[in-house]
């Protein structure tokens, strides 16, 4: 069976993080996407937080993570003969993914105009920090800084320690979501009626529409999001996080039901007569005292002990998982959420990557093509698009590839 974008190709100038993400997560569903990349140094992020052997090949952790299934060519774009290879590349594709700063992939002469009257039907999609348009179209994006700008980082933290940025590159992450969804859905049209279509997706954009539930909040009612730490917006003590004897447990409770059945679960069944704990406005008034209280009940055993007591009673816990029993853990593995892939080329052993966040029942996700080396695919991508021999030895000797 045929993967859901077999025999769809994407011409790829993405780098870092948001860009790839996108086109990863296409080359997972089957579309043949080809990596653009400088000569020799590649796309930057094969090198961020890469040592050892991933630094010697430029096969960094992250970068991997991002870039499996998809083949590279080395590209010097600012040489005259690189024109002619992405035309012939270009042409017959169905889409271009980009993520330079606007203006930048137009004036090596790559723009969408270009692109269109090679391919008329071609879908383009630009990828930026704010947007083509605009008083901060060519601002430099970085992940923190978007989520600074976003008013993501004034809803993160707590009164004493001040806004936070997430701990990983959510900005990035989520824009890469954001633009594998618009280039399927323009690819989808593109199938439908013969047309294709330019896309303007800016990672301030993905980040307010992660924050829809605060930014409704806010338009429709005037809440401004708190600096309220693990608190929950509903303002209950119930609702936090609290130490155990050996860690933490996340308790997720904004009902009556369920303050209820914290009373029976802490071995209280008392409490229930009590205001601060049956009614919402209590546990909201006396604030304070019921995170102290649970601060000291729930410090008296362990997260594993607490997990089936909690869960017997019906109280939503959930333990506080450092990243390795998270990506361990036995739901995790039961749905085969790692991909296991050969290391990339001239690597001994095997690596395991993060695959994408969905089953489906005919030919789910996955790939069985490695992370590449820089420019690994360059001779096979010339000979693909009609290149001779003689023209990839001078290409070659000349600097071009």
């Amino acid at each position: 069976m045929a993967k859901a974008f077999e025999g769809v190709r994407i011409v790829d100038f993405t780098q870092v993080l948001c860009g790839p993400m996108a086109t990863a997560q296409l080359a997972l569903l089957g579309a043949d996407v080809i990596k653009i990349e400088q000569p020799e140094i590649g796309d930057q992020m094969r090198l961020l937080s890469a040592r050892d052997i991933w630094a010697e090949t430029r096969c960094g952790p992250g970068f991997m993570g991002v870039n499996y299934g998809k083949r590279s060519i080395a590209i010097n774009l600012k040489a005259p003969e690189a024109e002619e290879i992405v035309r012939r590349m270009v042409r017959g594709a169905n889409a271009i993914a980009e993520n330079f700063k606007p203006g930048v992939l137009e004036r090596l002469g790559f723009g969408y105009e270009w692109a269109r009257e090679i391919e008329p039907n071609i879908v383009y999609c630009s990828i930026s920090g704010f947007g083509q348009q605009g008083p901060m179209r060519g601002a430099g994006a970085y992940d923190g800084a978007i989520q600074a700008i976003s008013g993501m980082m004034a809803a993160t933290g707590t009164p004493e320690t001040g806004p936070l940025r997430v701990g990983f590159p959510v900005a990035d992450m989520t824009t890469g979501f954001n633009a594998a969804f618009a280039l399927a859905s323009a690819l989808y049209r593109q199938k439908a009626t013969g047309e294709g279509q330019y896309i303007d997706l800016s990672m301030t954009d993905s980040i307010l529409s992660l924050m829809n539930y605060s930014v409704s909040r806010y338009t429709v009612a005037g809440d401004e999001p708190q600096l309220l730490g693990n608190n929950s917006p509903t303002f209950q003590g119930t609702s936090s996080v609290f130490p155990t004897k050996d860690g933490f447990l996340n308790v997720s409770v904004f009902t009556d039901k369920m303050a209820l059945r914290l009373c029976d679960a802490l071995g209280h069944p008392e409490w229930k007569e009590e205001r601060r704990w049956n009614t919402g406005a209590g546990r909201t008034e006396d604030f304070d005292e019921v995170q102290r209280i649970l601060t000291e009940e729930l410090s008296q055993k362990t997260t594993a002990e607490w997990m089936p007591i909690m869960e017997r009673e019906g109280v939503p816990v959930a333990p506080v998982n450092s990243l390795h029993d998270a990506v361990y853990s036995e739901q995790v593995q039961h749905r085969n959420f790692l991909i296991d892939l050969p290391a990339p080329t001239g690597i001994d052993g095997t690596i395991s990557l993060p695959g994408t966040s969905f089953i489906a029942s005919e030919d789910s996700p996955g790939t069985d093509r490695s992370p590449p080396r820089v420019g690994e695919h360059t001779d096979e991508i010339l000979a693909e698009f009609d290149f001779s021999d003689m023209e990839i030895a001078v290409l070659h000797d000349t600097g071009v590839v």
